[in-house]
């Protein structure tokens, strides 16, 4: 793996520098106290631009997971500056656009990936459910025939961008078999429910979705796939998404307390000039870059197509998830009761820090994943 970024990556992340000027850069943050039509607006506003620039085209589906490296170094950089502006924007170019891109015909969706590329589009993908008693394999939310159509009917708890979106890809059962099916929250049968209170990311729109016989054009439907590639595709994205987040958010953290203890005096001396404080932001960069260094090797990974990408994602998925948490603590007590006080930075890091252990693939399974793999690779 070559540590240094090449041309074309710098060359990406001078482009994406350029979006997020300053002004840019508090138009990002205020999304965390926006409404649902400003939500709309900004976001739609950052994806045209970055359309503009070619970001919203790269790494869609497996196919291009040779990108993934490539596109990493500027995903991180938008991360670092909104943690909810880049998971709607990931949601709707890596996720949604990825299971288009990379599992349905392109003259079936070309129309639709030229919005996607364009940035004109704000979509959203639900696949998670509830559990119930009586849940077998696949999803509960299922689909059935019907002439030219499809139905579609079931329930989604957790839809991010569902509130804002344009188009949902609905992952369901068909025949017993994954496919996914584009649908619109304009139809009376597609009910978006209110927006969900979360404990961080207050800039990104989360609802739970209701599909009420839900008539799907054959047209507008991927699959059903006789193998399980999509939902691997689904979680590996999302996984790394993730991932990136925690990277974003850490480095944040961590200049935001080194700026707060080179500023706040006690004693007549800046608190950085305290070793205790040194140790602590020594500590937060450590795990920042460890985190970063493990991200980037896991895309390289897949970037190759290495049989071990997989248990190397899980592992940069659990050190970067407990180690935004752990950067984020001190980067409270560094603040001290300003980190306490609700609106600053740190404390909505703090706040956010949580999220990346618990979706997509939870710390716990991917554990016990990284642990299954390594059984199978070294027999003991």
């Amino acid at each position: 793996m070559n540590f240094d970024f090449t041309a074309e990556e710098n060359e990406l992340k001078r482009r994406v520098a350029g979006v997020f000027t300053g002004e840019a850069v508090s138009e990002a943050q205020l999304m965390e106290r926006a409404s649902l039509e400003e939500l709309k607006r900004t976001t739609g506003d950052f994806l045209r631009k970055l359309g503009e620039i070619g970001y919203l085209s790269l790494c869609l589906g497996p196919a291009q997971a040779s990108e993934s490296l490539k596109l990493l170094a500027a995903q991180e950089d938008v991360a670092r500056i909104s943690g909810s502006l880049f998971l709607s924007v990931e949601t709707t170019a890596r996720l949604f656009g990825g299971l288009v891109a990379g599992f349905g015909a392109h003259d079936q969706f070309s129309d639709l990936l030229a919005l996607l590329a364009g940035g004109r589009i704000i979509a959203a993908v639900a696949v998670s459910e509830d559990e119930r008693p009586d849940s077998g394999p696949g999803f509960s939310t299922v689909a059935w025939e019907d002439g030219e159509s499809f139905i579609v009917s079931g329930t989604k708890p957790f839809v991010t961008n569902a509130p804002i979106a344009d188009y949902i890809a609905v992952a369901a059962s068909l025949d017993g078999k994954p496919a996914i099916f584009i649908v619109k929250p304009g139809d009376h049968a597609v009910v978006v429910g209110p927006r969900l209170e979360t404990l961080g990311y207050n800039g990104l729109a989360v609802a739970s979705l209701e599909l009420r016989e839900v008539r799907v054009p054959k047209e507008m439907v991927i699959g059903p796939l006789q193998n399980p590639t999509l939902i691997e595709f689904l979680r590996r994205t999302q996984d790394l998404l993730l991932t990136a987040a925690s990277v974003g958010l850490m480095r944040r953290t961590l200049t935001e307390s080194k700026k707060h203890a080179d500023s706040h005096l006690r004693g007549g001396k800046p608190i950085f000039a305290r070793q205790e404080i040194r140790f602590k932001i020594a500590e937060m960069l450590t795990l920042t870059q460890t985190a970063q260094l493990l991200c980037y090797r896991a895309a390289w990974m897949y970037s190759v197509s290495d049989a071990e990408a997989h248990a190397v994602l899980h592992c940069a998925k659990v050190f970067s998830a407990e180690a935004s948490e752990r950067v984020a603590s001190m980067g409270v007590q560094i603040l001290a009761g300003t980190g306490y006080v609700s609106g600053n930075p740190v404390e909505q890091a703090y706040r956010e820090s949580k999220y990346a252990a618990l979706a997509g693939t939870t710390t716990e399974l991917a554990r016990m994943s990284i642990a299954e793999e390594l059984l199978k690779r070294h027999q003991v």
